[in-house]
């Protein structure tokens, strides 16, 4: 209904505030260049959508999303939702990534990646994700899977 304010999740606060502080201590890094937005949060489900934009640089020479880049995409949009679910002060590593590479994912316009927690114990959080293009919004682009370790500590980056 128009008019009325959307209620915020916590997770999407939280990765929301994640972003924010990426561009502002960390301009120029991968992180910030991707330019990720919050989509939506579903922490009843563990799903989570967010959004990067594409720009040229991201492209091999057909004019594509380069393989490094799309796992680049998932790794960090996975890594940003293990370090918000942990909620406190703490390191989020990748310990596995994998990436299915089902077709090319066009520049240009930004793509969605759609992320699901698997499990989650005191230091282990397994996940899956998506990057599906707005104009193809039926097909996944690029599919993955992560392990990631946490560590309760100060992390020095943020």
């Amino acid at each position: 209904m128009s008019g009325e304010n959307k209620a915020v999740s916590s997770m999407e606060q939280r990765l929301a505030e994640y972003i924010a502080r990426i561009h502002e201590n960390h301009k120029g890094s991968i992180g910030d260049m991707l330019d990720f937005r919050v989509i939506s949060c579903n922490e009843e489900k563990d799903d989570y959508e967010l959004e990067c934009r594409t720009a040229a640089w991201m492209c091999n020479h057909y004019g594509t999303l380069h393989g490094g880049i799309c796992a680049t995409v998932l790794d960090q949009a996975m890594g940003m939702v293990c370090f918000c679910l942990k909620r406190g002060a703490g390191v989020c590593t990748t310990v596995q990534l994998e990436a299915d590479y089902h077709r090319p994912v066009t520049a240009g316009e930004s793509i969605f990646v759609k992320v699901h927690v698997i499990s989650v114990t005191r230091s282990l959080i397994n996940m899956t994700a998506e990057i599906v293009q707005p104009s193809k919004p039926d097909k996944i682009s690029v599919s993955g899977s992560a392990i990631f370790f946490y560590k309760d500590d100060e992390c020095p980056l943020l």
